[in-house]
């Protein structure tokens, strides 16, 4: 009967250890409060920073659309002196095949 009450007061012996182990001093309160009150002006500017860059950026005109592409087929004139061709060099319509066989 003695082995299952000394095996229960060690259990809570070992669970109260830590808790006792983990307390902090009044100096080191202080100091996260600080840390955490620093960390709370920091978040407060950067949300007043963020709130100006909405203002500014709604203040701002409406960009232009940009212009509709040119669907007009366009003569492109394509130099091909001293390179390898193959057929008529005066056709009015040239594939070109740039290829990497490496």
């Amino acid at each position: 009967m003695r082995y299952p009450i000394a095996l229960a007061a060690l259990a809570l012996w070992l669970l109260a250890a830590p808790v006792s182990a983990l307390a902090q001093s009044s100096e080191e309160i202080r100091a996260l409060r600080t840390a955490i009150d620093a960390l709370r002006e920091s978040q407060q500017r950067l949300e007043r920073d963020v709130a100006a860059i909405k203002n500014l950026l709604r203040a701002m005109p409406a960009a232009a659309p940009a212009p509709a592409p040119d669907d007009e087929p366009k003569d492109l004139v394509l130099s091909m002196e001293g390179d390898h061709t193959k057929g008529d060099t005066g056709a009015k319509l040239v594939l070109v095949d740039f290829t990497d066989y490496q």
